[in-house]
């Protein structure tokens, strides 16, 4: 926001949420954030589960859930001009509240057209849109089974990611035409989403089997993000500038995400490096889920 402009400037990368640590470092990019926060406070109310299995389970959800299910709040956010106007209006005037009605509609025309711009880039596009849409169904089909009976994915105390579903659906809850999907058609995860904006008093315990909800949505994560993410890495490996591939019976298509190769590169690593009787454990799921083969690939 303008107000922390000098402050920044010389962060790097300069992405949201920026966090000043007590000992006056900067640091970006909500999943670092995390882990650092994690590592400096060791099992205080820690959000990773202390199952090294589970913990993996809780790495993919949280990256299927930062990496592909904000393209469908992407999507959804700048597709039509009644969720365009929604969201940036608040975005703008959250970030220039000082502004007259005038100079902040200028700035809200603006910042739809440098978002509309962007959605190819993302993948957003009338092509993807389809899939895009899919997905966001078959999440909230997952999720409204789940939260009839669970409060949390990995038990009764909310993990990294619950957070990282709740960072987009709460977005995805607001804006109108995704709102209004989720309102009839989850409507208790509506309320779940709303649970999860104040656990500060919650402290709870893990479960010790997944429950069928982590299960369905890790079926989502073999049969879309994955698949993504190795097709991606191989376009860069080969000097492309595009990746095209087929999920869930649809070709996919949009430019190539170098981030996003580091996304794969650290959950292959961190499954490569799991402790034998950990794998022995999780491999019969990401069998079942169709997620193994893009996990376990040399």
């Amino acid at each position: 926001m303008p107000q922390f402009f000098a402050e920044t400037a010389s962060v790097r990368p300069l992405i949201m949420p920026v966090v000043q640590f007590p000992d006056g470092e900067y640091h970006t990019d909500r999943t670092p954030i995390i882990r650092e926060v994690e590592s400096r406070h060791s099992g205080e109310r820690s959000i990773i589960p202390d199952d090294l299995a589970a913990a993996f389970l809780n790495d993919l959800i949280e990256d299927l859930a930062d990496e592909w299910l904000t393209k469908s709040l992407f999507h959804y956010r700048f597709s039509k001009p009644a969720d365009q106007m929604s969201g940036a209006s608040w975005v703008i005037d959250d970030a220039h509240p000082g502004l007259d009605e005038r100079a902040l509609a200028e700035l809200v025309d603006d910042f739809i057209d440098r978002q509309v711009s962007r959605m190819p880039i993302v993948g957003c596009t009338p092509h993807n849109a389809p899939l895009l849409e899919r997905f966001y169904s078959e999440l909230l089909l997952c999720l409204e089974s789940f939260v009839q009976t669970d409060r949390f994915l990995f038990g009764s105390r909310p993990a990294l990611a619950d957070f990282a579903l709740y960072g987009q659906l709460d977005t995805l809850a607001t804006d109108p035409t995704a709102a209004a999907i989720m309102r009839r058609d989850a409507p208790r995860t509506v309320r779940w989403v709303t649970r999860l904006a104040d656990t500060s008093g919650v402290e709870g315990e893990w479960e010790s089997t997944p429950n069928p909800a982590v299960i369905e949505i890790t079926k989502l994560a073999g049969r879309y993000y994955l698949p993504f993410l190795a097709a991606n890495m191989r376009a860069i490996e080969a000097g492309e500038s595009t990746v095209e591939v087929r999920l869930d019976g649809h070709i996919y298509q949009q430019s190539v995400f170098r981030y996003q190769a580091k996304c794969y590169d650290y959950l292959r690593r961190t499954y490569g490096n799991l402790p034998d009787d950990a794998r022995e454990r999780l491999n019969p799921i990401l069998e079942e889920t169709d997620c193994l083969p893009y996990l376990a690939h040399t």
